[in-house]
């Protein structure tokens, strides 16, 4: 029905988009917190896992962000 359609996307997406952008501050702290570790690493290896990861990380937050965009743009259709 209509009324479950709006109701849906009023509370649905809202919370949707919320965990999303979580994930995001989740992400971005974790790409943070690996950046000192990797400067503070003597091991090339571990860093070069670690900056491997960081990139599948800043990979992650733009398929993310692009998520939004997408249920955004959506929304105003």
């Amino acid at each position: 029905s209509t009324y479950k359609q709006m109701w849906k996307e009023q509370v649905e997406i809202p919370m949707i988009i919320e965990k999303l952008q979580k994930k995001i501050d989740t992400t971005r702290y974790n790409l943070e917190a690996s950046e000192e570790i990797i400067t503070e690493t003597p091991s090339d290896v571990q860093r070069e896992k670690l900056t491997e990861k960081n990139v599948r990380r800043q990979h992650g937050i733009a398929g993310i962000k692009k998520e939004i965009h997408d249920i955004e743009k959506a929304l105003e259709k």
